[in-house]
């Protein structure tokens, strides 16, 4: 696994949202967005509310890109790694809890709060590589990879 560096997480969390592109058995590419997310040094967990496109990807193939953008920046990063599912009770309800009580403590709106009362899959992503979106640094390198991260995060 990759470790995500403190100032990557802070990047991650002040954007408040993610997109996750999985792939199908057919080979066709779904990208969602993220708001219910938690990230740790080593791993990304988020809720998937609904058993639609990207949950059906999952379950069939567990590749998972994840991409974090800030357009007036033009800074990002792209994280490439492994998804499973959280089945192991009291675990899944600890981190459905936290990633919760986060996201309403930012944002109050009613259709919100009311997803958020919707039965939950939590999913735990483990990155394997990241790579920076930002145009002018680290072109088309990994800039961590869980086969050194710490030589590869650093400038």
């Amino acid at each position: 696994m990759v470790k995500i560096p403190d100032p990557i997480i802070q990047f991650i969390e002040t954007q408040g949202i993610f997109v996750v592109g999985t792939i199908s058995g057919n080979k066709f590419v779904n990208v969602s967005p993220r708001i219910f997310f938690h990230v740790d040094e080593d791993v990304i967990y988020w809720l998937d509310f609904f058993k639609h496109k990207s949950y059906k990807n999952m379950q069939v193939n567990p590749l998972v890109t994840v991409s974090v953008f800030n357009k007036d920046e033009l800074k990002g990063y792209q994280f490439r790694g492994i998804v499973s599912f959280i089945t192991d009770e009291p675990v899944k309800s600890e981190i459905k809890n936290l990633i919760i009580d986060k996201v309403l403590k930012s944002n109050s709106s009613p259709k919100l709060k009311s997803l958020s009362e919707k039965e939950v899959n939590v999913i735990q992503f483990e990155p394997r590589v990241c790579y920076s979106l930002n145009p002018e640094e680290y072109s088309n390198l990994s800039i961590g990879s869980d086969v050194d991260s710490e030589y590869f995060f650093q400038k």
